[in-house]
């Protein structure tokens, strides 16, 4: 008897919300401790020296405080706390997406894959996402106190009241809030990223060679997104945007990409 061919459609491994939030929470603690250094050790002096921000002995105590400042939060610190910290997501990310992986093929085939995940190969994609997270995380403090720097320096020379050089540091458009939505952005792209692209390799190392693109489904969805939902495509070149005029891949051509997709299994049976 001719062998009959079964295709079977797994569900989507989504975006991992728990890791976000946690590894945001852990970013946060970073950026938390260098704006209240800057509010404790950098506003005070401004504050108490507005009058005098044309003498000339002013620049030489900022650029005492800036080097602190950058002491405190680059260099060894920062590397330590980015080494421990992208190391602890990227093992959630991948413990997470195997299970989920494994669960959503199982329920589609009812074959438990577990064994086969276990033994894949990862570890140069893992220490690849490692380090391109410790230097998204060491850039932090970089571009914070740099651009908290350029704030002060501008606001002095131009003889700015404080309250305006401390409400472009510090307040909602400022600064400090700049730096809060950027980890907010990390957080979001690289677990969304990291998981997108283990699913995209455990569905290969499996043989799985067609997918259903998944969005959210919701008025966050980019346009040339939002066409594709349905779509089946080839997991290899990604799925084809007319209106973008490029291939996508969920989870990973665009920053900040939720969409997903539905592995395609095509099974024999006797």
């Amino acid at each position: 008897m001719a062998k009959k061919k079964i295709k079977k459609t797994a569900s989507p491994v989504k975006s991992l919300k728990g890791q976000e939030r946690e590894y945001q929470k852990h970013l946060n603690k970073l950026g938390r401790a260098m704006v209240k250094a800057v509010r404790e050790e950098l506003l005070p002096y401004l504050k108490a020296n507005q009058s005098g921000y044309t003498l000339d002995g002013i620049s030489d105590q900022l650029g005492v405080i800036y080097r602190r400042l950058n002491g405190l939060f680059t260099g060894v610190f920062t590397l330590g706390f980015a080494k421990i910290t992208a190391s602890q997501m990227v093992e959630k990310v991948g413990n997470a997406n195997k299970n989920r992986f494994n669960r959503s093929i199982n329920r589609a085939t009812g074959i438990d894959l577990g064994s086969v995940i276990q033994t894949e190969g990862l570890e140069d994609f893992i220490a690849s996402s490692i380090n391109t997270n410790v230097k998204l995380i060491s850039t932090l403090p970089e571009q914070y106190l740099s651009q908290v720097e350029v704030i002060v320096n501008k606001g002095v020379a131009s003889g700015a009241r404080y309250d305006t050089i401390a409400r472009e540091i510090m307040g909602k458009t400022g600064a400090s809030s700049k730096l809060a939505k950027r980890i907010g952005v990390i957080a979001r792209n690289e677990v969304q990223t990291i998981n997108s692209q283990l699913t995209l390799r455990r569905s290969s190392a499996l043989g799985i060679k067609r997918g259903i693109y998944r969005t959210s489904e919701d008025e966050k969805v980019r346009t040339c997104h939002r066409e594709l939902n349905g779509v089946e495509y080839d997991l290899v070149k990604g799925a084809w945007s007319k209106s973008c005029k490029k291939f996508i891949q969920p989870g990973i051509t665009d920053i900040n990409c939720r969409c997903s997709y539905s592995p395609v299994i095509k099974m024999e049976n006797l």
